[in-house]
């Protein structure tokens, strides 16, 4: 592991090899160079849960970038809030979902005190560049994690009617016109 910390190149193909979570995880944000895009990959897939996603955030350091404008950034920062940017408008859309036996796990403490910090802001007058809405912990105060999305329920009935008309076009059950007729 020591040659994959002196070689850029080696620490990400270690990365590869561990799961998702753990990669992310372990991703070094302040050697990241260009691998920020590895990153950025890893974070836009479905597999990422809303914990993982809030930890991965809360490591590139955002409170460091939290109130400097876009424009005021550092040619070498554009790159780090640009992602932190994306990763926080995923989370704030609800593309990670939680994980129902994790919930915010490890995450609820610093999601909880980055909340207080930007209500404490806002009754001084200043907004941070990444504001979190305060259901993300409601969730976690009314009750245990739920599936957000829930298969919808079908009626046997329709998809019985869908067999039977594929299957009639299948076997040709319906009625041909004549070549004859087709003609004119």
């Amino acid at each position: 592991m020591d040659a994959a910390l002196s070689d850029p190149d080696a620490a990400l193909t270690a990365l590869a090899a561990l799961p998702l979570r753990d990669a992310a995880l372990a991703f070094d944000w302040d050697s990241a160079g260009e691998g920020l895009d590895r990153l950025r990959r890893m974070m836009s897939r479905k597999g990422v849960d809303l914990e993982t996603a809030a930890l991965v955030f809360f490591q590139g350091a955002p409170e460091r970038y939290n109130m400097i404008a876009k424009a005021d950034l550092l040619p070498q920062a554009q790159a780090r809030c640009n992602l932190l940017d994306s990763i926080h408008r995923r989370i704030a859309c609800g593309f990670y979902l939680l994980d129902p036996e994790r919930g915010l796990g490890q995450a609820h403490g610093q999601m909880q005190s980055w909340i207080e910090r930007q209500r404490l802001e806002g009754t001084a007058g200043r907004s941070g560049r990444w504001v979190f809405d305060t259901c993300l912990l409601d969730i976690q105060v009314t009750g245990p994690a739920r599936p957000i999305i829930v298969q919808r329920p079908t009626e046997p009935a329709a998809l019985e009617s869908l067999w039977k008309r594929l299957s009639r076009m299948v076997r040709r059950d319906r009625q041909v016109k004549p070549a004859c007729e087709l003609e004119s």
